[in-house]
């Protein structure tokens, strides 16, 4: 069988090696004051130092001070001691779907550890995480998942087809840390340092399972969840000697999939699926299934003539994503268009009361830009003037921005004079 990140080729305990995934991890985080303190304890750069370097936009004392954190961190790994602090986990409410989630806040340490962890499984990430997969993963995301369905129904698949839709139960707590160990024993058995650091790090998880939260649990889940996919793809049937697939195409976001082809064969791939997962790594997929039955060509030139006449009614449409997609276009998932249609007609009320529109309500209209964007919402746009309002958004966000800014820099002005 063969193996990935062979000792040769990926060792952790060169600081060498590490020092591109720290540097990454800094990154976005260099002013955060937990990460600040990280800096601080290498005794290569003072609190003063950073905030001359963030005034200066003036970064090689910094990257000094990140390499001697992958030194020190690499010691520990040399010396199989960690020193993890224990993460802190906590409820929260998803604001669309309204489930209570259980969030993990992790240490500075553990998430640089992590992003060491990541780059050094990077050949295996690359080996079996599906193209066909979209959530979490860096160039891709909900647009490029809605666009490989838009190329599915409008270019791939021209006469009937089914779509079926199926999502993992508790997905990140479902897959635990031993079975998910079992995996990389299979696939990376040969660096056993490597071995030994994921096991250390992942003892840490709360529960003894992913938690929701962590850079190296996303990319963990979706490595699981490849060979899910994967088996639901080679389900095939034999008639009269000839091999016949189940299921056609697939497109997967995070614990979301759907599958495409006939009703029957998709219900025959779905039952083994689920039977299989469950078993092999303990994933429940619901039993609930949703069936899109994605009306023709035809059908949707029909349904627009109908529409033009007054009718409210639509065809099918694959719901996936925060998008529906259906033939000739794709508009956005009813509960998401309802929240971007009272953010914009309160905006609206805020601009007559105030004459302006505040920050924090301008930053939210920003953040549903996309969605408009990337959808079929022309009459929208039009009817509530969305593209003036959101030049107006753009000004208020970008004028915050600036003052929070200034403000920054007098208040590290002042501790530098202090």
């Amino acid at each position: 069988m063969k193996t990935y990140c062979k000792p040769a080729t990926v060792n952790i305990e060169d600081w060498k090696f590490n020092e591109l995934a720290v540097v990454e991890c800094f990154r976005n985080k260099r002013s955060r004051k937990d990460f600040q303190r990280l800096l601080c304890k290498t005794g290569k750069i003072t609190k003063r130092e950073i905030v001359e370097d963030q005034l200066n936009k003036d970064f090689k004392r910094t990257l000094e001070a990140e390499s001697e954190v992958a030194k020190m961190l690499t010691q520990r790994i040399i010396n199989r001691d960690l020193q993890l602090k224990p993460i802190r986990q906590f409820q929260r409410i998803d604001g669309l779907t309204q489930k209570l989630r259980d969030i993990c806040q992790e240490s500075p340490e553990q998430q640089v550890f992590e992003y060491i962890g990541v780059y050094a499984l990077k050949p295996l990430f690359r080996a079996k995480i599906l193209p066909i997969q979209y959530g979490s993963i860096p160039n891709k995301g909900g647009v490029a998942g809605k666009r490989k369905i838009e190329r599915l129904l409008r270019k791939k698949f021209h006469g009937k087809v089914v779509a079926l839709k199926g999502d993992v139960t508790k997905a990140y707590p479902s897959v635990t840390v031993p079975i998910v160990m079992e995996m990389l024993r299979r696939d990376i058995g040969k660096n056993k340092v490597l071995l030994w650091f994921l096991g250390a790090l992942m003892s840490n998880y709360p529960g003894n399972h992913l938690c929701i939260g962590g850079y190296l649990p996303a990319w963990l889940f979706n490595y699981v969840m490849s060979y899910v996919l994967r088996y639901i793809y080679e389900q095939a049937q034999i008639r009269r000697g000839k091999r016949n697939r189940l299921v056609y195409a697939i497109v997967c976001y995070a614990d979301d999939f759907t599958i495409y082809g006939d009703v029957s064969k998709l219900k025959k791939a779905m039952k083994k699926a689920t039977i299989w997962a469950h078993d092999k790594f303990g994933l429940k997929i619901k039993d609930i299934w949703q069936f899109y039955q994605v009306a023709s060509f035809d059908e949707e030139r029909e349904n627009l003539e109908e529409r033009r006449k007054g009718s409210k009614k639509r065809t099918p449409g694959v719901d996936m994503m925060g998008y529906v997609v259906r033939r000739r276009y794709t508009i956005i998932r009813g509960r998401v268009f309802r929240r971007i249609r009272r953010q914009v007609l309160r905006a609206w009320e805020d601009f007559k009361a105030k004459g302006f529109i505040p920050w924090w309500r301008a930053c939210r209209i920003a953040a549903y830009k996309g969605w408009i964007k990337h959808s079929n919402s022309q009459k929208f746009r039009e009817k509530y003037n969305f593209d003036a309002l959101f030049k107006m958004c753009s000004y208020s966000a970008s004028k915050h921005g600036k003052e929070v800014e200034n403000e920054k820099r007098i208040l590290l002005i002042t501790a530098l004079s202090c």
